[in-house]
């Protein structure tokens, strides 16, 4: 009986060792996400662990069907928006912590777009406002505000406060709102606050401002000047000044602040005390306009029917020419698109090339800069085709007309662009072009005229409209000038015209708009105040630079 009850229990022990039944485990738990929706106006889908898509349309609460177990992450993403709301999630993205997670927020709202642009040449911190925010801005390049704007919505971006010395301008400030706005642009300038005959602060070329001799009465050197004519140019932080009658270009250190002043490099001589007439790829004979775009400095050669463009600065010879086949061999003067005959001025920068042709009654526009000597012309102004250069000739006929027109030059000689607009000095007409929009088409015609009350009249005139023989241009983009040679002054306008015959704001060098006297009228001596065939002007921030030629100097007149 023993034996019996311990085989029983054998028994029992190995089906238990076998597998016989046992409990199961129960299933995870599972848990939902859900949350609420509010703001919608269309239809919103929603991703729940880049699986599950839910397409909602109503505001109110929202769950997911897929299950979850316990302390898994989750994160829910808005997949798709109604056209014109923008969608957050808040408290989007958690672990299960053993019940439903959530509540996940998410709100719709109409969307909104950025306002912003870009600034260019400011010096200083410039406030723009929108609405009632308003942004400062401290450096060149994009803005934007941190006000946003729905589809449709209205905007509109002014100036509130100006850096200092300068003004600014928002172009496209105004419209309504179809997409991000990005193309608001502000430009900056420097604004010359200039007098009525005003004193120059500086005198370069004499000892002092009531002499008058070229270099000094004595042999050339350098710190004399001798009918120094064209614009001057500021490039790599020097001063290039055309010194025409000793057949060189001087080169200071800066805009100089003391009279006197030395030039420290000359371009067309070999020292400084030479003044041969040259040619060839070293020599310049009676230099005139020179332009620089910062790496290049552009030098006009009309004697030798060129012009010359050094680069990279400091450059002692030119490496490119223009208006010539090359630097060697007499030079050219015919009529076609690649030779120049006599030009006097020149505007390097905004990628073109433009030159007052003064021989041949045009101007030549180089849309990229040349890369190879003699290149051809893009465009000419002042005549209908490249192959005509005969003065106020609106026809083509190679016949002088009676009168000239807004698409016709007698001897121009100075140019001026932004790369937008562009002013042009017709001397032998006795008036400026301006053209509101850079032309694209030979012989486009000007937009407006200063100088005269019309495109037809050319009568010189000593008035604030009026002009005589008017002979080189500048802009800051905002202010205009012109050095009225023959009326011995400077005319400035403190906004660029847009009428004909507009009168100046501005007269250097005269007592008055009416006036036209090479002395003083004070002493009937050269003064600091007096003009003498002014022949060129270079804006350098804070100074007004002016070539004083029947003075044989170099006037530095300063901003207040």
């Amino acid at each position: 009986m023993r034996i019996h009850r311990l085989c029983l229990l054998g028994l029992f022990t190995l089906m238990a060792a076998c597998g016989g039944e046992t409990t199961p485990s129960p299933p995870p738990q599972t848990f939902l996400v859900g949350g609420r929706l509010s703001g919608l106006d269309g239809t919103l889908t929603l991703q729940l662990n880049g699986r599950e898509q839910l397409t909602l349309a109503a505001d109110g609460p929202f769950t997911f069907e897929t299950r979850l177990e316990d302390r898994t992450d989750y994160s829910v993403i808005v997949t798709a928006s109604p056209p014109e709301q923008e969608c957050t999630v808040e408290d989007g993205a958690g672990r299960v912590t053993g019940e439903d997670a959530g509540p996940v927020l998410v709100q719709c709202a109409a969307r909104t777009y950025s306002i912003g642009g870009t600034v260019e040449g400011l010096a200083g911190t410039l406030t723009l406002g929108l609405g009632d925010e308003t942004l400062q801005v401290t450096g060149n390049g994009r803005f934007a505000f941190k006000r946003r704007l729905p589809r449709g919505g209205a905007y509109a971006v002014s100036v509130v406060s100006l850096p200092t010395g300068q003004r600014c301008s928002v172009s496209r400030e105004q419209g309504t709102v179809a997409g991000n706005v990005e193309d608001l642009f502000v430009r900056c300038v420097h604004w010359y606050a200039l007098d009525r005959f005003q004193a120059a602060r500086t005198v370069v070329g004499q000892v002092d401002f009531t002499s008058n001799e070229p270099n000094r009465d004595g042999p050339a050197g350098p710190a004399t000047l001798a009918v120094p004519w064209g614009n001057p140019a500021l490039a790599g932080g020097r001063l290039y000044v055309s010194d025409q009658g000793n057949r060189r270009v001087l080169g200071f250190d800066g805009v100089p602040t003391t009279s006197g002043a030395e030039a420290m490099i000359v371009l067309g001589q070999p020292d400084f005390v030479t003044t041969n007439t040259g040619a060839g790829q070293a020599g310049l004979s009676g230099p005139e306009g020179l332009s620089s775009d910062g790496s290049r400095l552009a030098v006009t050669d009309p004697d030798n029917s060129r012009v010359l463009l050094h680069a990279p600065l400091p450059a002692s010879v030119p490496t490119l020419v223009v208006g010539q086949a090359g630097f060697e061999g007499a030079s050219r003067i015919d009529c076609d698109s690649q030779t120049l005959q006599g030009p006097e001025d020149v505007f390097v920068g905004h990628g073109k090339l433009v030159v007052a042709d003064s021989g041949h009654n045009r101007v030549l526009v180089w849309n990229t800069l040349p890369t190879t000597n003699g290149a051809p012309a893009d465009l000419v102004l002042g005549q209908g085709s490249f192959t005509t250069c005969t003065a106020n000739d609106a026809n083509g006929d190679r016949v002088r007309d009676a009168a000239p027109s807004a698409a016709t030059l007698w001897t121009p000689t100075g140019v001026w662009t932004d790369g937008t607009r562009l002013a042009v000095v017709d001397f032998a007409n006795h008036r400026v072009l301006l053209w509101n929009t850079f032309p694209t088409t030979n012989g486009q015609p000007a937009d407006v005229v200063l100088g005269q009350p019309g495109f037809t009249s050319r009568q010189p005139s000593t008035s604030a409209s009026g002009m005589n023989a008017p002979y080189f241009v500048t802009s800051t983009g905002l202010q205009l000038f012109v050095a009225d040679n023959q009326n011995h002054r400077v005319l400035g306008w403190n906004q660029l015209p847009q009428t004909n015959g507009t009168p100046a704001d501005l007269v250097l060098g005269q007592a008055d708009s009416n006036s036209a006297r090479q002395v003083d009228p004070d002493t009937s001596a050269p003064s600091a105040r007096s003009l003498s065939r002014p022949s060129g002007l270079l804006l350098a921030w804070p100074h007004v630079v002016v070539p004083d030629a029947g003075n044989n100097r170099l006037l530095v007149f300063e901003s207040h």
